[in-house]
């Protein structure tokens, strides 16, 4: 055993059931450091701006449990001990923390990608592993035998492309010309692969010719009545300005332009093709970090897989919050198909700090305070101010929580008896 491990035997019997987290940031060339840092702690290192915190066991960036002015790796701790860190009925089905949650800030637009079904994951995982490339190196695809199910629910104005439009829209957006250039007939959405394939496969002269095409195209929609064509347009004009020569370009004429408002959700499924644009959200998804790639990045890209698994039938969900009136505040509650993440969010007044708010013991939490501060009970007690997070042990029996202001919890989706 190394020193780690021996800490964590010596340490298990006393452990707290709850503690809180240093996290990891990630930093990218589409971040914005200015975007993260008004809602969690983050410290980034000279380089690329931040655009996600992960807060979580997934092995390439686990958070760390801080005890004692002791930092304890999530990931280990939970390889040590399912049962204590996860709880019981949840360590039966999973042996690892099943979600992984996030925040994220896109200064820019991040890549065209879609995410397999778990299927589709273990066998591209298996694949891969049997090839011996490297789960760290540029060319993996598959870094764990895992789907991606993910919800995004916006912190600040945000804009994303997420699933296909209607047919006619796109037949219109493209024009007579461009559905010429690329074959698309427009006649069902069997043909939408396919316009994906084509586009893509386009090198060259060819796609210089395709690219100015495209550029007349917008600067016409920009003349139109309707604001989302015009807004699409935009879009058009701001990728080709960031990637020339990417056929990502287009991606606004054939996919769903999203504007959410903060507290508005979107769950994205498996097979879902997407880019998120520009603005500051809360991410939760499975536990993973599988995403194939075709366009608006320097990143590793494999168009043909990811023509193989986009589902052009599969649409992204609007997600409204279920909302639950207190005395001390409100309860939001976001559900959706996934069962391995539930999010929730508590913004509470005055009377929080006086009458304790009970929150469900069953199963793993991480909470993350973006505004005032709270006191969490449970065997033990600790503070959390705005912009810090923690994690609640599965076996903790009883949680209460005091204080005033906002707070973002991320649980286990479903969680039978």
């Amino acid at each position: 055993m190394n020193e780690e491990d021996d800490t964590i035997n010596a340490q298990r019997q006393r452990f707290q059931c709850i503690g809180l987290l240093k996290n990891s940031a990630q930093q990218y060339v589409w971040g914005d450091t200015q975007g993260i840092t008004p809602f969690v702690e983050a410290h980034p290192v000279p380089g690329y701006p931040i655009g996600e915190v992960w807060m979580g066991s997934h092995e390439r960036a686990p958070s760390k449990l801080i005890f004692n002015n002791s930092e304890l790796a999530l990931d280990r701790l939970i390889r040590q001990d399912p049962t204590y860190w996860l709880g019981d009925h949840i360590s039966t089905k999973y042996d690892d923390l099943p979600f992984l949650f996030k925040v994220l800030a896109a200064g820019s637009p991040l890549s065209l990608q879609v995410h397999p079904n778990l299927e589709q994951a273990e066998i591209g995982f298996s694949r891969e592993e049997a090839a011996g490339i490297g789960r760290l190196t540029p060319e993996r695809t598959f870094k764990d035998p895992h789907h991606k199910p993910e919800l995004a629910v916006a912190l600040t104005s945000f804009k994303a492309l997420a699933g296909f439009r209607p047919i006619e829209e796109i037949c219109y957006l493209l024009g007579h010309r461009l559905c010429d250039l690329l074959d698309f007939v427009g006649k069902d959405r069997s043909e939408l692969r396919s316009l994906i394939r084509r586009l893509f496969r386009i090198r060259g002269e060819e796609y210089s010719a395709f690219e100015t095409e495209l550029n007349y195209r917008a600067k016409q929609l920009m003349y139109s009545k309707q604001e989302a064509v015009r807004d699409a347009a935009h879009w058009v004009l701001e990728l080709q300005s960031r990637y020339p020569g990417d056929p990502g370009q287009f991606a606004p004429l054939f996919l769903d332009l999203l504007q959410l408002e903060p507290g508005q959700g979107l769950f994205v499924p498996a097979g879902v093709i997407h880019s998120y644009l520009k603005g500051s959200i809360l991410e939760i998804m499975a536990c993973s970090d599988n995403v194939i790639r075709a366009g608006l990045t320097s990143k590793h890209m494999d168009v043909d897989l990811l023509c193989d698994i986009l589902d052009p039938e599969t649409k992204p969900m609007l997600i409204s919050p279920e909302y639950q009136r207190f005395e001390w505040g409100t309860l939001a509650i976001y559900k959706t198909p996934a069962r391995e993440f539930r999010l929730e969010y508590f913004e509470t007044n005055s009377d929080a700090s006086s009458s304790p708010i009970a929150i469900a013991s069953k199963g793993p939490k991480i909470l993350l305070c973006i505004k005032g501060s709270f006191r969490l009970c449970t065997r033990e007690q600790i503070e959390l101010s705005a912009r810090k997070s923690c994690f609640i042990a599965g076996s903790c029996e009883k949680i209460e929580l005091r204080g005033q202001g906002k707070l973002w919890l991320a649980t286990v989706g479903e969680i039978d008896t």
